[in-house]
Order: C-alpha cells, then sequence, then structure tokens
C-alpha cells in the first residue's frame, strides 16, 4: 500500500461496503457497536444509489 494502513481503517472500509451491499442501517449501527445512528449514516451518505428504486 502506498500508505499505512490501520486497523480502523479496515472499520470503516467494512462498514461501507455493508452499506453499499444494502445492508439495513440499524443493523449496521448495532454491528459497528454505534450508540448514535448520525454516526452510521456516514456509511449511508456516500451510496446514495443504493436508494434508487427504493420506491417501486
Amino acid at each position: 500500500m502506498p500508505f499505512p494502513v490501520h486497523p480502523h481503517m479496515l472499520r470503516h472500509g467494512c462498514g461501507y461496503a455493508l452499506a453499499n451491499a444494502g445492508h439495513d442501517t440499524r443493523a449496521l449501527q448495532a454491528w459497528l457497536g454505534h450508540k448514535n445512528i448520525q454516526h452510521t449514516v456516514r456509511y449511508t451518505e456516500l451510496a446514495p444509489d443504493r436508494f434508487k428504486n427504493f420506491w417501486r
């Protein structure tokens, strides 16, 4: 890797991957151990395409 990798970066990467795969935000919150849902919503904000056909 061209930059240092830290374990916490892997945690974030996993959170983004699960959000992009369409996993439930509340389930993701529990899995990551976030007390505040706003901390988990950050993972879904970068994946707006997952809501593209939400109402269909």
